[in-house]
């Protein structure tokens, strides 16, 4: 109806109001068309504002990751600054193949890839022979780099290791390794074991000495060392011996190919027991390194005596038997797969002694393999037992408990899947019963609670996760999405602290009180979470070509004519990164005639572009602009060249990848997966805290 009708039907004010409410009502509609524009501009907005979401949400955890990998590297700092003297001579790249140990310096710590050419359905890879080199996150990532070399420090103050009335008290310095679970294997008939322990280096002599010459017992001599024939002159003693002997050498390969060769790992060489010349001293024995049905048979032409190295060997006894108080060089092996050592008590008290050199103690040095970078490590006291809930509330007693809080979070859960979609496997050289001979720790661990294991650094045992008497009483309680570990007392004590179940490397079981006491932590994080350790040599050594370069050695530009730029100084791929300082090094230079030297001065080896060598390598122009050449008049050129810092790596990998019946399409699926790790590095100025040989 229209105004003018309504204005004709009636009058006055109610007529009025009647028509301006019709009006109204009709203005006030909304049309479906305005209603469709405005849902699509609210559309249009709130997409807009999701969109931001996944970003800010992946930007938070990629932060979070960051942070928790700093701390992990912090932490781990913190735990070598705390023991300097106990620093590995090198950390370097490793891996087995046929049950032989292959030391690769050719590896660049920056190469993540796996070790390898096909990857299997069960996650086994294997080399180009088709050698099964083992599960694939053994070969790949920080596990590239995982063979120690000459981890130790003096040998330890000697002390009772072990609890009161727990079964065997050991008396003797212990050593727990710091870098373990350990990849230990054992020596066999046809193969040395991967661990070797031994003691400082002996001082290196030419010729024969006269029978009446007065010899130190850490000298020995080098017979014929110009040529293939090389034999050496060792101490003896009134008990047999046994000797480390590592050096490179120069063989023929083929017609008229030679080859460089490193022999690290060579089966130690026995000495005799001797008695006592007509001087009053046990003879040199003479002992054949190369050559048909020696130490080595290759065709070797030539060894390069700058890399000789000669140690005295541990003999490892049993754990039941006793120390001979004559014998410093004995050692047991209390967990083999830990990395926990005790030497003879009466090593500690025994000095080195060389012709024109201050006294040094006795080391002892191993070497190892790390099991696997991924175990994180964390060292603490447990604190003083606190009993929760309400003071005096007894209605309802509480056991006494202590938390700690672990670095990273979220651990690894192994119903869970890991990154290849196979279960996540226990530590398991730890948790998982043992079947050849070693020490079975597997009885401690809760199999509800897999991936954690509490090591106890005073004995080397390790912590029940429940009572074994009464298995359901939880005893280390660790909740994985929160990284807390409950630490709660067994007997309900109050006065005497929290009371834990520990079982001794003998395989006994004692209680203990825990309060106080310095404990590891050992453990794995989702996301593949590993803390790795990179160290350069401590010392290295030079060598004549740049073919081959082994690690701890490095070739100077220009040796060997056309060979290097003549100012830089050249190492293996493996020590790309790291920092060395050198001690001495002559130059010449654009500016004037006279020789320069540089002393003390630090460099980082890295790639740099270069016409002749596709190797790693350090600068004399970073600090000398005009520098041209390294001086070799006095012979010397660059020396005293050392690691001048440790780094630690932190890698993670949010990312996964699933495992097919094609072993060449699952290294292809690994290569991707590969290019989503993410790292972050701590490196500093760290050195051994002793002047060791």
């Amino acid at each position: 109806m229209s105004d003018s009708k309504v204005m004709k039907k009636c009058s006055g004010r109610p007529c009025l109001i009647k028509a301006n409410k019709a009006r109204s009502q009709r203005r006030l509609g909304t049309t479906l068309v305005e209603v469709l524009v405005v849902i699509v501009v609210f559309l249009v907005g709130i997409l807009a504002v999701i969109q931001i979401f996944p970003k800010g949400f992946q930007l938070l955890l990629l932060t979070r990751n960051k942070s928790v990998a700093s701390q992990l590297a912090r932490d781990q700092m913190e735990q070598l600054a705390a023991r300097p003297e106990q620093l590995p001579e090198a950390i370097v790249s490793a891996h087995y193949s046929n049950g032989n140990l292959i030391i690769d310096a050719s590896k660049d710590p920056s190469d993540l890839g796996p070790v390898g050419s096909s990857l299997a359905a069960d996650g086994s890879v294997s080399d180009s022979g088709g050698n099964v080199l083992g599960n694939w996150q053994l070969n790949s990532g920080s596990n590239n780099f995982r063979r120690i070399i000459g981890e130790g420090r003096r040998v330890p103050a000697p002390s009772a290791v072990g609890a009161p009335g727990g079964g065997n008290t050991y008396l003797g310095g212990l050593m727990v390794l710091q870098f373990g679970p350990i990849n230990y294997v054992p020596a066999s008939s046809s193969a040395v074991s991967n661990l070797s322990v031994y003691g400082n280096d002996l001082e290196q002599s030419f010729g024969n000495p006269q029978t009446q010459d007065l010899r130190s017992d850490y000298q020995y001599f080098v017979g014929s060392p110009n040529n293939s024939a090389i034999f050496l002159r060792l101490p003896s003693g009134p008990n047999p011996r046994s000797f480390r002997v590592s050096f490179s050498a120069y063989i023929t390969n083929g017609p008229s190919s030679i080859v460089k060769r490193d022999y690290t790992e060579l089966a130690l060489v026995i000495v005799p027991a001797q008695v006592l010349d007509s001087s009053g001293q046990y003879p040199l024995v003479s002992v054949a390194i190369v050559g048909a049905g020696n130490l080595v048979t290759d065709p070797v032409q030539s060894v390069d005596l700058n890399t000789l190295r000669v140690q005295r060997s541990y003999e490892m006894i049993a754990k039941s038997a006793t120390f001979d108080l004559n014998e410093p060089y004995q050692y047991k092996l209390l967990n083999e797969n830990l990395g926990i050592l005790l030497f003879n008590p009466i090593a500690h008290e025994v000095y080195v002694s060389r012709n024109g050199h201050d006294r040094e103690p006795l080391q002892a040095k191993v070497n190892y393999d790390v099991y696997d970078w991924r175990v994180l490590r964390d060292d603490f006291r447990i604190d003083t037992g606190i009993v929760p809930g309400v003071s005096g509330d007894t209605s309802s007693p509480q056991l006494m408990s202590s938390e700690h809080k672990l670095a990273v979070s979220s651990l690894k859960v192994t119903t869970n899947a890991g990154p290849d979609g196979l279960p996540n496997p226990p530590i398991t050289p730890l948790e998982v019963a043992r079947v050849d001979g070693t020490t079975d720790t597997a009885g401690a661990n809760d199999p509800l609670a897999t991936d954690f294991v509490l090591v106890d650094l005073a004995t080397g045992g390790v912590y029940y996760e429940y009572n074994p008497l009464f298995p359901t009483q939880k005893l280390i309680r660790v909740d994985k999405s929160t990284g807390v570990v409950s630490i709660e007392d067994k007997d309900g004590t109050n006065s005497n602290g929290i009371t834990g179940v520990l079982l001794l490397p003998d395989g006994s079981v004692t209680d203990v009180q825990m309060d106080n006491r310095a404990v590891r932590a050992l453990y794995m994080a989702r996301q593949e979470y590993s803390v790795q350790v990179l160290k350069a040599a401590s010392q290295y050594t030079v060598a004549p070509t740049a073919a081959n370069l082994s690690s701890g050695q490095f070739y100077m530009g220009g040796t060997v004519s056309g060979i290097g730029q003549p100012w830089r100084i050249y190492f293996p791929q493996s020590d790309n990164g790291r920092k060395v300082t050198i001690g001495e090094v002559g130059y010449r230079s654009t500016a004037d005639n006279f020789r320069h030297s540089l002393v003390g001065q630090d460099f980082i080896i890295k790639n740099r572009p270069d016409p002749t060598l596709s190797l790693p390598s350090i600068d004399l122009t970073d600090v000398d602009s005009a520098a041209t050449s390294i001086d070799f008049n006095n012979g010397i050129g660059a020396r005293n060249i050392k690691g001048a810092s440790v780094a630690v790596k932190v890698l993670w990998n949010p990312d996964s990848f699933t495992l097919t019946n094609d072993p060449l399409v699952n290294m292809s699926h690994l290569e991707q997966w590969g290019r989503g790790w993410r790292k972050t590095t701590n490196e500093t100025y760290l050195q051994r805290g002793e002047n060791i040989r």
